[in-house]
């Protein structure tokens, strides 16, 4: 069974306040590496309670990095998803893409972006 962050934090302090109140300054250096073993353990609880969704939003794939909508100008509103307006098509200023679908359920195929929030657009040909 692995200690959860709280209890990492918490045993880092103690050590922390021993060391000084001792001056033990190498107990000190112990204090600091079980501190830093909380807060890399905090990260990945944190981590595992989001939603697979969300986390796909923040963890960049190295195959298809996720644009933002900044970049594009939208046609044909269809609604909005986690926040963002989705569009059948966007235009860049040298292309226009059309939507297939998210992420999850589009077999993606050359000639094709990963826009924000995880949806998958495919290059018209003009």
């Amino acid at each position: 069974m692995k200690p959860n962050s709280s209890f990492l934090f918490t045993g880092g302090s103690v050590l922390a306040a021993i060391a000084f109140i001792s001056e033990a300054w190498p107990l000190l250096l112990l204090a600091l590496f079980v501190l830093f073993l909380g807060l890399i353990r905090a990260d990945r609880e944190q981590l595992a309670g989001l939603d697979a969704r969300v986390t796909e939003m923040f963890l960049a794939r190295c195959d298809m990095p996720l644009l933002p909508l900044d970049g594009f100008a939208g046609e044909g509103l269809i609604g909005y998803r986690a926040g963002y307006p989705v569009y059948r098509v966007l235009k860049s200023r040298d292309a226009r893409w059309q939507l297939l679908g998210p992420d999850d359920e589009v077999k993606v195929v050359g000639n094709a972006i990963r826009v924000c929030p995880g949806l998958i657009y495919r290059r018209l040909e003009d």
